[in-house]
């Protein structure tokens, strides 16, 4: 879609129809992109061909009978706002005809009319509105392409729903804005989140053939208009042909995201027309079906489209699992982000009970009413903490009471695992520690597989250990990195007496005490005495060396003060300078 601006409509108001001519023939209208599309006599007139032409320029005099060109420029800006309006006037005219700028008249031009201002005007007038065209065009486009854009944006904002809590009346707005029926009434909702994972055998993957629906991911798009019972019956999907697999071969990745979206698309199938049913992909690539209302067969829902997804998501050669956590019903529109937390600790129990399964937040209960273990978050962040600053061995202190707690079922303690393993990665990621220091997949398999409580604490406490000592290193040596260029700036500005401890942390965007700190864990010695130390080497030098005096080498190495220099040269060298030179002669 491009811009195109029409001949702009011009209607000449005056009462006088030789002023009315002479406007029409100053110019050439037409090589100015403007038409005159009409003349009025007077107000009444100009108000009536207005309505009728709707001209994009008016030209009106001001003296005219019954009604003056200013009253009628009121009325028109009044009516038509972007409507631009140029007031003729005489010399005698010209103070009272000021006074239309103030209504927003766009110009006005004087009488006797010369053609060289009419094309100032014009020009300017033509540029102006091209201008607001131009303006407008840019907005309307801006609007489709936010229309294009809006499941993209719903999506979005159901995530940041699901992520976080928000205030009632920000999410009452967004929620009517993308058509999500939310109201005050008896608020309630549910949610489950679907995991898809296909294992790719690699002699598949160069073998297209074997995946032949997978080649065409939208013809779920036909599907979507149907209910899942429509789609029990049409298990046959449409394939494409040998020439058409083999010109599109698919990695193990495409596979993936085209088993998800059609995933996704059968899901929404399985809601047909139900508005109170979200489904969105979280930023982890899973399903969440968010039910919104009484919660009335919702379970029973999810495990008839688990099965469902299961059965039909399955290419040639490859085993698909799907694996659904189901969150407890929660009784508020602000608590989607406590049961969309609840749906995925559900789907990581899977790690216990297998895949395949739909796996509800209320039965994560063992056998014979035993309570189920429930994480301390205090422990777990003051354990993220330790070990994000390298902290080891307080680390695994802290990991032997958290492992303390009587476990009634294997399960539970590698529920427990799960959470020290979870914290270890968030610090490697926090420190941007990559590579198997940061997700060792194997240890990892180890842990969650352990058979005792032994065994597991001591896996446990190798990971601890070997992500605190990465962390550890990586501190050694960004520290280390930081005193060595410390250490080369006091040594080029020593010289000035501005430097301290303030000034230098500063101008390594650091805190004072955080490099007083440092400095004392490299160096031995405090900020002060490393400095002082370095000042009065730099002195002795200048002593050695040059016929300076004594206040001169306490200028050049940034202590002002005769007398305190030379109580600190003495204290340090053990003599004073004359001594110190007398010596040395």
């Amino acid at each position: 879609m491009e811009l195109t601006v029409e001949p702009l409509k011009v209607l000449i108001v005056d009462d006088e129809y030789l002023i009315r001519n002479l406007l029409r023939m100053r110019i050439d209208w037409e090589q100015q992109g403007m038409t005159i599309v009409g003349e009025a006599s007077d107000a009444e007139e100009a108000l009536d061909q207005v309505e009728l032409l709707r001209p994009d320029i008016v030209f009106t005099d001001i003296y005219m009978p019954k009604m003056d060109g200013i009253e009628l420029s009121g009325i028109l800006m009044e009516r038509y706002p972007n409507l631009k309006i140029v007031v003729v006037t005489g010399h005698d005219e010209f103070e009272y005809a000021r006074q239309s700028v103030k209504l927003g008249i766009s110009d006005f031009i004087l009488k006797p009319i010369r053609a060289s201002e009419l094309l100032q005007v014009t020009v300017k007038l033509r540029a102006a509105i091209e201008q607001e065209i131009g303006r407008e065009y840019e907005l309307k486009k801006l609007r489709e392409e936010m229309k294009q854009s809006l499941p993209y944006l719903r999506e979005r904002f159901v995530n940041q729903w699901l992520s976080e809590v928000m205030p009632e009346d920000e999410l009452q707005e967004k929620a009517r804005f993308f058509g999500i029926p939310i109201s005050s009434g008896k608020p309630g909702l549910r949610i489950a989140v679907m995991e898809v994972e296909v294992a790719v055998p690699q002699a598949k993957i160069a073998a297209p053939e074997v995946y032949p629906h997978l080649s065409e991911p939208y013809y779920q798009t036909h599907k979507a208009q149907q209910g899942p019972q429509q789609q029990q019956h049409q298990q046959g999907q449409p394939q494409l042909s040998q020439h058409q697999t083999e010109a599109h071969p698919h990695t193990a990745e495409e596979i993936h995201i085209l088993l998800r979206m059609v995933g996704m698309k059968q899901v929404q199938a399985f809601y047909p027309e139900d508005s109170r049913t979200i489904i969105v992909m979280d930023p982890h690539n899973r399903i969440v079906v968010l039910s919104l209302g009484a919660d009335t067969e919702f379970t029973v829902q999810v495990q008839q489209l688990q099965e469902e997804l299961q059965h039909s998501l399955k290419p040639e050669g490859c085993e698909v699992d799907v694996t659904v956590g189901i969150g407890q019903w929660q009784s508020g529109w602000g608590k989607a982000c406590v049961g969309y937390r609840e749906a995925c600790r559900a789907l990581d129990y899977q790690a216990f009970v297998g895949k395949n399964q739909v796996i509800c937040f209320e039965d994560l209960v063992i056998e014979g009413g035993i309570r189920p273990y429930h994480s301390d978050t205090q422990l777990l962040q003051q354990l993220q903490f330790y070990v994000s600053v390298g902290a080891g061995e307080e680390a695994v202190l802290l990991l032997e009471r958290m492992l303390s707690v009587p476990f009634s079922d294997v399960s539970q303690f590698r529920m427990a695992a799960m959470d020290v393993v979870t914290e270890c990665q968030r610090a490697a990621i926090e420190q941007q520690i990559e590579g198997e220091h940061a997700l060792n997949k194997e240890a990892i398999a180890a842990i969650f597989t352990a058979g005792h409580l032994p065994e597991l604490k001591s896996m446990l406490e190798q990971q601890v250990r070997t992500v605190s000592d990465v962390i550890q290193a990586k501190r050694q040596a960004k520290e280390g990195n930081l005193i060595d260029r410390v250490m080369a700036y006091l040594e080029e500005n020593m010289g000035s007496a501005e430097v301290g401890l303030s000034s230098t942390a500063a101008a390594f965007y650091v805190s004072s005490g955080h490099l007083g700190r440092l400095m004392k864990k490299e160096t031995g010695q405090t900020f002060v005495e490393y400095l002082t130390q370095l000042r009065m080497k730099k002195a002795e030098m200048l002593l050695k060396q040059t016929d300076m005096k004594g206040y001169e080498i306490g200028e050049q190495v940034g202590i002002p003060d005769p007398h305190y220099f030379s109580v600190l040269f003495k204290k340090h060298i053990g003599r004073s300078m004359n001594e110190y030179r007398n010596v040395k002669t």
